[in-house]
């Protein structure tokens, strides 16, 4: 199936792309051979259609050079995921061995299963060490050859993630006390047990999720909408995953502890039925996962599967012929052989599954990026020219300091309209129409305006600010008091001006003008007015318009003429 047929637009600002797949489209996407990929694709790549994702800023991607040729990275995911895994699954069976082991021997009154509890726990230590270890080269080569997929798994379920690290920590340590207090009151033993086997077992399934739902591109959007849960079908899945997982550390840590830890025959033979058990609960957990996936797989990925669901059928034939010989005791070989083909068989299908999304979604995001690098370059040389002019700009005078630091957000006429000033939270200030001192506008200028984006000009010394400063004198009459009210005022109206500011205004201005304690906090903070103030017809629009983006409301409610009150009450406060 093509993808190439219809230009698709792709909304990278939206706020699960905007850091990986960068600029605006339409682009199109190239043809390859895609299977079902088109209604896994068409959603997340589609879905952020809001004017605010559009209007966010773009970033760009550049297309690095992977460290391996595709086939490699994904030949030594493989290989390196499956050792971390059966070393995974070594420590869950050991985990969920030991405890069930301690409850039989503290509760069921059999010395025996105490033992071999102690035994088992002894093994976790060095199993769980190989785990970690082990871990480390699969999620490097999984963050590298599969990016977007993976980190979108990630990002959506972020704190679950970060938890992995304060319940990894308390499941070993848990574990490790374990070990050495099975001898002691049973209590200790017990809370040990309880508290290391909860936290253990919440991070297969946090990684089940993360990879569950990285496979599943199409139901990105669902699951943000609904609070970053999964959905009815997606949830069956990764429980019965989940089940899987934990199905197959038991059997695997059975058949371990069965040829290392058990000791007699009484061992053994509890060993065993553990692996006959959990062989058939595997079986059907198994019947249930196929069931649960969201597609039926392809005929490659049933072979996998098939040829080791035949392997599984041989191996419980072999079982139960050893345990009806009563003293008969398993093959290392035949185990080792049969155990290692099923788990390889089916991570094999599971991976195959996995490819049929990550290939075509990762093949699609690169080869947007090649046609953006293509519509760019251009534009290459032209920015380089423009690039290299802007170095040779000498910041010696007010107005280069200001066109190079200044214009985009305040404008070439000094009027708050830049190209930058639509951008900002904070409307950029209409420097033409202040009317402040010196000292103020250097303050301004060396310390910023926090909660704006005005920043500091720290970098230029006092000469060029004060160069600054008189080109903005020189042309808008910076420094200095406003003018005159331009309009007639009466007496009446200047008193009800007076109450409004001292019921209104004063909270955040103070009655002198200077702010308050509290006001002083704002992000941005509001100005002083016996040092800062706009011309009369400014001061009247913020008035009655309020400032976007600040704590100044609007008051075109009161009457025109107590609104040029205001005005000269504000501008009466000017040392």
């Amino acid at each position: 199936m093509s993808l190439s047929a219809t230009p698709r637009k792709w909304y990278p600002s939206c706020p699960l792309f905007q850091a990986l797949i960068r600029s605006g489209g339409p682009w199109p996407i190239s043809s390859f051979d895609s299977g079902t990929a088109q209604s896994n694709l068409a959603l997340p790549l589609d879905f952020c259609r809001s004017t605010e994702a559009r209007n966010m800023n773009s970033l760009f991607d550049l297309l690095l050079q992977k460290p391996l040729p595709d086939p490699w990275l994904q030949g030594l995911l493989f290989v390196s995921f499956t050792l971390h895994l059966l070393f995974v699954l070594f420590t869950l069976g050991t985990a969920l061995l030991a405890f069930s082991y301690l409850l039989i021997g503290h509760w069921g009154g059999k010395p025996q299963a105490l033992r071999l509890a102690g035994r088992i726990a002894k093994a976790f230590m060095s199993h769980k060490s190989l785990a970690v270890v082990l871990g480390v080269a699969p999620l490097l080569l999984i963050q590298v050859a599969f990016t977007l997929p993976f980190f979108t798994g990630v990002t959506l379920f972020a704190p679950y993630w970060l938890a992995i690290i304060v319940l990894l920590i308390v499941a070993f340590l848990a574990f490790d006390l374990l070990a050495h207090s099975l001898d002691s009151h049973r209590l200790i033993p017990l809370i040990l047990g309880i508290t290391g086997l909860l936290t253990l077992l919440v991070v297969p399934g946090i990684f089940v999720l993360l990879l569950t739902v990285s496979e599943h591109p199409a139901s990105w959007i669902t699951i943000i909408e609904q609070g970053h849960r999964l959905n009815g079908t997606l949830a069956m899945h990764w429980l019965f995953r989940y089940l899987h997982v934990l199905g197959a550390a038991v059997v695997f840590g059975a058949a371990f502890h069965y040829f290392f830890a058990a000791e007699d025959t009484e061992g053994r033979k509890s060993l065993l039925r553990v692996v006959v058990a959990g062989t058939l609960l595997q079986t059907v957990l198994g019947i249930l996962l196929y069931a649960s996936l969201p597609e039926r797989p392809v005929m490659i990925v049933n072979l996998a599967l098939f040829m080791g669901v035949g392997v599984v059928a041989l191996f419980l034939w072999y079982l139960f012929t050893i345990g009806s010989k009563g003293e008969a005791l398993l093959s290392l070989q035949i185990t080792v052989f049969a155990m290692m083909f099923i788990l390889v068989s089916m991570l094999l299908g599971r991976q195959l599954i996995q490819n049929r999304v990550y290939l075509p979604l990762t093949a699609a995001l690169q080869e947007k990026t090649r046609v953006h690098s293509r519509e760019v370059d251009a534009f290459t040389q032209e920015s380089l020219v423009q690039y290299q002019a802007k170095l040779t700009v000498v910041y010696d005078n007010g107005a280069t300091i200001y066109a190079q630091s200044c214009a985009f957000c305040h404008g070439e006429l000094a009027d708050g309209a830049g190209p930058e000033a639509k951008n900002l939270g904070v409307r950029p200030e209409n420097i033409a129409a202040v009317r402040t001192t010196a000292p103020y506008l250097h303050k301004i200028l060396t310390e910023g305006v926090p909660g704006s984006a005005m920043p500091y000009f720290t970098f230029l010394d006092r000469n060029k600010l004060d160069s600054l400063a008189e080109y903005l004198d020189a042309t808008h009459h910076l420094l200095g008091k406003p003018e005159p009210v331009p309009v007639a005022v009466s007496a009446a109206d200047i008193k009800q001006a007076e109450q409004e500011y001292e019921q209104t205004c004063t909270p955040c201005h103070g009655t002198d003008g200077k702010g308050t304690e509290q006001s002083r906090g704002y992000r941005p903070p509001p100005p002083d007015f016996t040092a800062y103030s706009l011309t009369p017809r400014q001061m009247f629009e913020v008035i009655s318009n309020g400032y976007h983006g600040t704590l100044m409301p609007s008051f075109g409610n009161l009457p025109e003429t107590v609104r040029w009150g205001l005005v000269e009450i504000v501008i009466a406060k000017r040392d």
